[in-house]
């Protein structure tokens, strides 16, 4: 975001005091439309309401994977995709995929399509080099950004936030202590005032989430004291008002768990969240096909709903409506949609561009247009 204080009439400081009480420190550095984005994902209807998941998202993950009939391979690394294109024109293209094993066996298989669900970060990881990506493709992998994000949550005796700060309800608090944003759970308000209970002490983004990363142990919470004691020292001064003190929390406190993303080998970065510039000149070209228009690119990344589950879930459905196009398939990509309803970047209307989409996907690196 770009504030230019004769647009705004606001000066640098309220600026950064809006930035303070509304997101991370350095966000506002980011694409403006992230955040018009991330606004609107939040302005709730009125006839709806924000539901809690019992026993975690994990639920939801689990009764997928009950649906499916191929289960996930796990503990499988994918090491190379590539395009193999037949010598004969009777024969059909297919993607190859190498495979890295637990035991670190090699296995490539032939598949007529790919969807590639991986973080940006580790797709760039995998070799792609005979996929025949555009080179603004290859920019996107590279190049769009993903912002930090850090939680610390701490086990205490008691839910003291609710017995003595009388906060009964879900939500969070915002501060520029180095913690930043305490968040409040939903899902324990009903619990006995005198059982453990879970808060989410420091929940950060940007800069404030790699300044706390620098405090977070791979084997947390052990090696954590200072990240410990830093956190609960700013939630004494957050509720201070309320006569909690440091000696108060030490005493209630249990144990605490710390991650971070970032330092996930396997998302390296928590979500997407787009530079100035990036969602007009490199998101297009992340979200239409490549390899021959068999290798699609989905996550929440490769959707307009940066961090959601519905963003994956766009991009999916997205993906799986151009394959149906590249194979002719044209009215299984309108049964999804009629199924599913219309999602962004797929216009299959008479005068859309769905099929203009898959058809620069199959085109060849020799037949892309430079310039001089």
């Amino acid at each position: 975001m770009v504030a230019r204080y004769g647009d705004t009439g606001l000066d640098f400081h309220t600026i950064q005091w809006l930035e303070t009480v509304s997101t991370s420190s350095g966000l506002f550095d980011q694409s403006f439309s992230e955040s018009v984005i991330d606004s609107l994902d939040f302005d709730e209807s009125p006839d709806e309401a924000w539901k809690c998941v019992e026993g975690g998202s994990s639920v939801v993950t689990d009764a997928m994977l009950a649906k499916i009939k191929t289960k996930p391979q796990l503990n499988t690394r994918v090491t190379r995709i590539a395009l193999d294109r037949p010598r004969k024109k009777t024969e059909s293209a297919k993607m190859a995929v190498t495979f890295t094993g637990p035991t670190g066996t090699e296995e490539t298989r032939a598949y007529d399509t790919v969807f590639n669900t991986t973080t940006l970060a580790c797709a760039q990881r995998i070799d792609l080099t005979a996929a025949e990506l555009h080179p603004a493709q290859k920019d996107a992998l590279r190049a769009l950004h993903y912002d930090a994000s850090a939680k610390v949550a701490i086990k205490f005796k008691t839910p003291w936030w609710i017995t003595e700060c009388g906060i009964t309800r879900g939500g969070v608090a915002s501060t520029d202590l180095p913690l930043r944003t305490c968040v409040y759970p939903s899902f324990n308000i009903h619990d006995a005032p005198t059982a453990p209970a879970v808060l989410l002490a420091s929940y950060t983004w940007a800069q404030d989430a790699q300044r706390i990363d620098a405090l977070i142990s791979p084997d947390s919470p052990a090696g954590e004291d200072v990240l410990r004691d830093l956190v609960l020292r700013d939630l004494a001064r957050l509720h201070a008002r309320h006569g909690i003190t440091l000696a108060f929390l030490r005493e209630q406190y249990v144990t605490h768990h710390a991650y971070s993303w970032y330092a996930d080998a396997n998302s390296t970065g928590a979500f997407a969240l787009f530079g100035p510039g990036q969602f007009s000149n490199l998101y297009p070209f992340l979200a239409r096909p490549a390899a021959d228009g068999r290798l699609h690119f989905v996550g929440e990344a490769a959707s307009a709903h940066h961090a959601w589950i519905v963003g994956a879930l766009d991009s999916a459905q997205r993906a799986v409506m151009h394959a149906f196009l590249r194979f002719g398939m044209r009215a299984d990509a309108e049964d999804v949609e009629t199924r599913w309803g219309p999602v962004g970047e797929v216009e299959l209307e008479k005068d859309g561009t769905a099929h203009l989409q898959v058809a620069m996907g199959c085109l060849r690196p020799d037949e892309i247009l430079r310039t001089a």
